[in-house]
């Protein structure tokens, strides 16, 4: 089974340069600990307090976002700061985490990384 594409087509509503960036920054870190809890091999505390700042800084830029231009790369980076929020929850009540949990993250991860790119304005090379 493959994974479509996610639908970024929504317009040409592109998230602010804060925006992208807390989610690129939680994109890497959720995407390393996805890949370590998939294969269940250990997450150090130190990993763990940067995903929860990282989901936190998310959650800040989109918050400053508002709701204007609620473009379906908007609900994706939504979706998985709160997924990533639940997961250090999760953690800080010492529940465990099921591996499907872990490919949910890095499948959110990279279609919320996707949509970015997709939205976001390509930077002008010097030699163009």
């Amino acid at each position: 089974m493959t994974h479509a594409q996610p639908d970024c087509s929504d317009g040409c509503v592109v998230p602010s340069p804060e925006v992208i960036t807390a989610l690129k920054d939680l994109y890497i870190v959720s995407s390393a600990l996805a890949q370590r809890g998939a294969y269940a091999q250990e997450i150090r505390d130190v990993q763990w307090r940067t995903m929860a700042q990282r989901a936190h800084e998310a959650k800040t830029a989109l918050d400053q976002h508002g709701e204007r231009a609620e473009t379906h790369a908007i609900v994706v980076l939504r979706q998985m700061t709160k997924v990533c929020q639940n997961l250090v929850d999760r953690h800080a009540a010492r529940q465990e985490i099921p591996v499907a949990v872990w490919r949910e993250v890095g499948r959110l991860g990279r279609d919320a990384y996707e949509c970015v790119n997709l939205t976001a304005p390509r930077e002008r090379r010097a030699d163009a």
